[in-house]
């Protein structure tokens, strides 16, 4: 390899939307795939072409209000996309953004006459943090809590044909606001535990259903609860379960109907893999029951981190005979275990002992330049990049994450834990109240997605009762999913048989080491709990670095220089050697091994997977918290290839940082390696001989190694002196170009409004090689129908959306935004005294329908 990688992209941006191996047996050759009947339900995308305003304007609701002068913007949106990760962060919390406060969104668009008759829902995702929705000056829903879907009957006062609908939507990101019924604060809206990125920040969707439907998993709004699908009497070894279904149905007509329930599970091919008969009820005008189906699986590929297969389940409403609602629900099925006792516990998944490694993150979850809003391609990206550090577990905080990134994690094979909503400690009264109803709706939107395995009923821990309630609420609303609840930092010891698993943070620490008895504590962990049930680590390792710094012998900074309130002080290298310290103590002490002095912990995360804008504790230097694995652009560091050599199941070896450096320098050289008995170092051909595994973790040290131009190379053996792995690095010649390379979704770009374009710069020698301490200034120009959004520096004020960027270890990232024009955008970056770069990029035109936009495929 040559200095390939660095902050590496290519091989990560593979141009997501990655297509997983899903499905049943195989499909009989020439088998068609299933066409789902045609039915009453149609959904459209509501995102496309809002008026937006940010600003309070009296009587915006109107539908004859004069908004010829807003901006046209798309969902998800944000309005503090670009006045955030630009000033430098303080420990009290993120940046909020420039303006926090109302906002008003309209949508003009007209609905098909044929639509008439049916019932008209729309579907917000989520929105920060509440939102007044008004349907042709008529206010139809309030979404108050910043959390969970909301769901909006607008059937009453919708227009059809040539008439005009309005549809507007009056936002608060203020920081203050309060429940209206009670005045009641949310907890959780809290800048340092919960960014503020105020606007429509998901997708919206309109359903247009007959009036006998299953009904939506929107409790919020709706108080209905959809589809729930769940397998049982799952056979490991051949792969056969039943398919348990059970769907809210409604009657909103005026009659009675004799309704029948059937189903038809479908594999990622599209083939039919299994039948489910169903009831036939008699339901009255204005009721609502649950109807039930079941069938028969054979030969299931189940849901792992290994083989994330997913399936489709059609379910399929009839009267009389006529098809009047199918509602598409995507799933996996999977059998899951949660054990305590040393040697013996953890978690297993289709029978198998799954060792938890990961991350935590964020919910917003968000990108600098960006915000909370941007295309479903870059979560996928971002879930990718995760899996892609051989991780499989991603611990979701504080509150619950978006359904784009759940998703992605169903399709990646990344075991989610799923918050309600909180911020550091238990609440009482109309506050616990609002957590209940947070947890109960987010169980409701989420209980078909496999990749949750885990309910968090706090983040810094509840009492006994209110576990009680938790535990209770589950089995109300998920019973049969194969999942549990707990909660990180359950201090109350009366809690300890009450909650299904254990959070910890920082949980390995020489006072776990010295607990006697099976009920002594420390940060929530005892031998009693661990002896109970699975105990994870849901936020280790709270060190920060940023991207930029190699270590001390590379130019141009010559390693990191604290300010007087910087908290840690490492650079790229050090940053990698603390983090492969942390992890190594949590893997000796893994709950894998019998000995239970050493048998602990079930699962791994480190804090953050990406450099985020919340609280931080470099006060002097950067505009994030810099903890991430990759930085807020999803630039990889050094950390990330770090953590996947220790997270790796098979032999895998990282030279940590580059091998450019200035004449006569002299540093030790270390080397990540995993499943290697030995690691041999070279220098040209040259070899500065082995270093054998280490005792205690996974870092090779080659000391005093004196660099000189060419390639270095490392090369793991294993036991019987085979070679199993290698890496190598090339020293960079003087910066003679600029290099730009696009990054789209896998269908290209789209002039949605939305969607975008990124863009990766970087300054090469003249054989192309990245020149791995470049940092200065690149300048860029755009042309053609696109919304500049750039990037950041870390460690820069007021970097972001400027049309210039330094470079940071010879590579940065930007972005432009699509709008609802297509054609060609034109990129140039260029630096005085460097060859420059273009890049096109063309963005295809969307096609709309009265505003709306038709869905023929899953969400």
């Amino acid at each position: 390899m040559t200095e390939r990688r660095r902050q590496g992209l290519a091989s990560c941006l593979f141009l997501v939307l990655h297509c997983v191996t899903s499905g049943a047996a195989f499909a009989q050759v020439g088998q068609a795939p299933f066409a789902p009947p045609t039915s009453p339900h149609a959904v459209y995308s509501f995102d496309v072409g809002w008026k937006f305003i940010r600003q309070d304007l009296p009587g915006a609701e109107a539908p004859g209000f004069d908004d010829s002068g807003w901006t046209v913007v798309s969902t998800p949106h944000t309005y503090n996309d670009i006045d955030t990760f630009n000033r430098i962060i303080s420990h009290s919390g993120g940046q909020q953004g420039a303006y926090m406060g109302v906002a008003w969104y309209r949508k003009h668009f007209s609905l098909p006459a044929d639509l008439r008759g049916r019932k008209l829902f729309l579907e917000f995702e989520g929105m920060r943090q509440a939102g007044q929705i008004f349907l042709n000056g008529k206010m139809i829903g309030l979404s108050e809590n910043g959390v969970t879907a909301y769901g909006a009957d607008m059937t009453a006062g919708a227009k059809f044909g040539n008439s005009e609908n309005v549809l507007a939507v009056l936002v608060d990101n203020s920081g203050r606001y309060a429940e209206r019924a009670t005045g009641t604060a949310f907890q959780w809206e809290s800048k340092d535990f919960n960014p503020n990125y105020g606007g429509i920040n998901r997708h919206v969707w309109f359903h247009a259903m007959d009036p006998i439907h299953q009904t939506l998993p929107l409790y919020d709004g709706l108080k209905t609860s959809g589809v729930y699908v769940y397998p049982s009497n799952i056979a490991v070894a051949d792969g056969g379960c039943d398919v348990n279904i059970e769907s809210q149905v409604a009657n909103e007509s005026k009659v009675r109907a004799s309704v029948t329930l059937s189903a038809v599970v479908v594999d990622w091919q599209g083939h039919v893999s299994a039948r489910c008969d169903g009831s036939t009820i008699d339901l009255a005008g204005g009721s609502r029951k649950t109807m039930k189906a079941s069938g028969h699986l054979v030969a299931a590929r189940l849901w792992s981190p290994d083989e994330p297969s997913l399936y489709d389940v059609y379910t399929i409403l009839t009267v009389g005979g006529n098809v009047i609602d199918v509602a598409k629900t995507t799933t996996g099925f999977r059998k899951t275990e949660f054990r305590g006792g040393a040697g013996t516990g953890g978690v297993f998944i289709n029978g198998k002992f799954t060792y938890l490694t990961g991350y935590s993150q964020r919910s917003s979850n968000e990108w600098a330049g960006l915000g909370q809003a941007y295309p479903d391609w870059m979560h996928d990206l971002t879930a990718r990049l995760i899996r892609d550090s051989r991780a499989n577990y991603l611990r979701w905080m504080h509150i619950a994450p978006q359904r784009v990134d759940v998703c992605a994690c169903d399709r990646a094979g990344i075991v989610e834990v799923c918050p309600a909503g909180d911020k550091e400690k238990d609440v009482e009264g109309r506050q616990w109240e609002q957590r209940i109803e947070v947890m109960r709706d987010s169980m409701i939107y989420f209980r078909n997605n496999p990749s949750i395995l885990f309910w968090e009923a706090g983040n810094n821990g509840v009492g006994a009762e209110h576990m009680k309630q938790m535990v209770e609420l589950k089995k109300e609303w998920d019973p049969n999913g194969g999942r549990v609840i707990g909660c990180r930092t359950l201090n109350d010891p009366a809690a300890t048989p009450v909650a299904e698993y254990f959070g910890v943070m920082i949980g390995q620490d020489r006072r776990t080491d010295l607990l006697k008895g099976p009920s002594d504590m420390f940060r929530a962990y005892s031998a009693e709990r661990r002896d109970r049930a699975p105990i994870i680590e849901t936020e280790d390792f709270r060190d920060e670095a940023a991207r930029r710094f190699w270590d001390d012998f590379s130019p141009p900074d010559y390693g990191f220089k604290p300010g007087p309130n910087d908290t840690y002080h490492w650079n790229s290298e050090t940053f990698c050697l603390a983090a492969a310290a942390r992890y190594t103590a949590y893997w000796q002490n893994r709950i894998a091994d019998p000995d239970p002095r050493r048998s602990r912990w079930s699962g791994y995360a480190s804090i953050y997977f990406s450099d985020s804008n919340a609280d931080g504790r470099q006060d002097s230097s950067e505009v994030a918290r810099v903890s991430g694995k990759v930085d807020a652009v999803r630039l990889p560091k050094e950390a990330y290839y770090a953590y996947r050599v220790m997270q790796s199941p098979r032999p895998d070896l990282h030279i940590i940082g580059h091998w450019t450096y200035p004449a006569g320098t002299k540093k030790t050289i270390y080397v990540f390696a995993n499943h290697c008995q030995a690691v041999e170092l070279n220098i040209n051909g040259r070899s500065l001989g082995r270093a054998d595994q280490p005792a205690d973790g996974y870092v090779f040290t080659f000391h005093d190694v004196r660099w000189e131009p060419g390639t270095i190379k490392a090369t793991g053996y294993d036991a019987h002196g085979a070679i199993v792995c290698t890496d190598a690095l090339t020293t960079a010649g003087l910066a003679k170009s600029v290099k730009l390379t696009a990054t789209t979704g896998a269908g290209g770009l789209r002039a949605n409004g939305q969607d975008v374009a990124l863009f990766d710069v970087e300054v090469c020698d003249a054989d192309g090689h990245r020149c791995p301490t470049d940092q200065a200034r690149i300048d860029f120009t755009i042309d053609g129908p696109g919304i500049w959004r750039g990037g950041y520096n870390s460690g820069m004020v007021g970097s972001t959306n400027n049309l210039f960027l330094d470079t940071e270890c010879g590579i940065n990232r930007v972005a432009i935004r699509s709008t609802l024009t297509s054609g060609v955008i034109t990129l140039t970056a260029a630096r005085q005294g460097l060859a420059p770069a273009t890049v096109q990029v063309r963005s295809a035109p969307v096609k709309l329908t009265g505003g709306l936009l038709p869905i023929t495929s899953s969400r």
